[in-house]
């Protein structure tokens, strides 16, 4: 290493699957103001066919200040609006044969709750579409079903292997899929665990911290602090305005581009490429590759500047450039150039022999 110098337990019964970053899904069954899945989306237990109930739309008049659903493999859809009110569309699957399950749509102290208790313990779902007010933050579990939600005031969503869609939520959000995939945009900062699956957030203004287990990691529009784990998948992020940024990927690559300059980056690739660019400076930077990586720096550098970058490879190539700078240098920093030796006087000549 050198400075460099100054120049859920429960068994999935089943998958309900909507369109989410390429998935390819069929929807259909339409009721006014919303969309359920149909039989063909319905998931099946392996021990016979499954049934539906017709779809129920319910109106929820009582004042709603949060919301706890869980679907037992179905998916959910949540949306907000401005006005007052909530409007729950619901479809109960379950093997024929069965009776159909309660499902439970009760309002206690302002938390509005959808439930199928009959569900935890049997092979039967409940799909969820609710509309609800802005100001209403939401704790969702599906179980394995996908969850979509646009709007609301905070989230708390487990997915269970599920994929999910998050986008518009201006208060905390917290993400946890067990495989699924993740989209989330324009939030006031995440916090996600994929669980292997992929992560694409674009357009976060707060804090985000991700750990993906070998899932890629997408990354467009940061302002707040990212703390980033991708236990092995690879990393692109652009745009990104945090202050401080810490990474591990443990082989894979990672690739950061700022569109600020940064107080604190440190990087940790494992063996993977590490490939940043950063305006401004100059920065107080320490490189390692590790001695079997190929490195090029450009960048304005002071071991004594307040702002850092440490970045370490294991072996992975290494590219660190500003936006402006000297020259790049491939294998290293600059070296300093040699001290200008002095002139000597010629020394005087000697008079020939007579």
């Amino acid at each position: 290493m050198r400075q460099v110098a100054a120049t859920t337990g429960r068994p999935v019964r089943g998958r309900w699957i909507w369109v989410i970053s390429g998935v390819i899904t069929v929807l259909a069954l339409g009721v006014p103001g919303v969309q359920l899945i149909v039989n063909a989306g319905i998931p099946n237990d392996g021990q016979g066919n499954m049934s539906a109930v017709p779809t129920r739309v319910v109106d929820i008049t009582q004042p709603v200040t949060s919301l706890n659903v869980q679907s037992y493999g179905a998916p959910i859809r949540i949306t907000t609006r401005s006005g007052p009110g909530v409007t729950v569309g619901e479809q109960v699957s379950y093997p024929g044969g069965d009776s159909a399950p309660a499902v439970t749509a009760r309002v206690t102290r302002g938390q509005l709750t959808l439930d199928a208790p009959a569900c935890a313990n049997s092979p039967c779902s409940v799909g969820f579409i609710v509309t609800l007010p802005t100001r209403v933050p939401v704790t969702a579990a599906s179980s394995g079903g996908d969850i979509i939600i646009s709007g609301a005031a905070g989230a708390s969503l487990d997915s269970g292997s599920g994929a999910v869609r998050a986008t518009g939520i201006t208060g905390s959000l917290g993400i946890s899929t067990e495989g699924g995939p993740v989209i989330v945009s324009s939030a006031a900062g995440a916090n996600i665990d994929s669980g292997g699956g992929p992560v694409r957030a674009t357009g976060i203004y707060g804090q985000l911290t991700v750990s993906t287990e070998g899932g890629p990691l997408s990354l467009n529009g940061l302002t707040g602090d990212l703390h980033a784990d991708t236990g092995g998948g690879t990393m692109v992020a652009e745009g990104v305005s945090a202050a401080t940024a810490t990474v591990t990927t443990e082989s894979g690559d990672a690739r950061l581009g700022f569109a600020t300059a940064p107080s604190t980056v440190q990087v940790s690739t494992g063996g993977g490429a590490a490939d940043l660019s950063v305006p401004g400076g100059p920065y107080a930077l320490t490189a390692d590759d590790g001695g079997g990586g190929s490195e090029l720096i450009s960048l304005d550098t002071n071991p004594a500047a307040a702002r850092t970058i440490n970045v370490s490879t294991e072996g992975g190539p290494l590219r660190i450039v500003g936006a402006a700078g000297g020259k790049p240098v491939t294998g290293g920093a600059a070296k300093p150039p040699k001290p200008v030796q002095p002139v000597q006087p010629a020394k005087p000549s000697q008079p020939s022999a007579p």
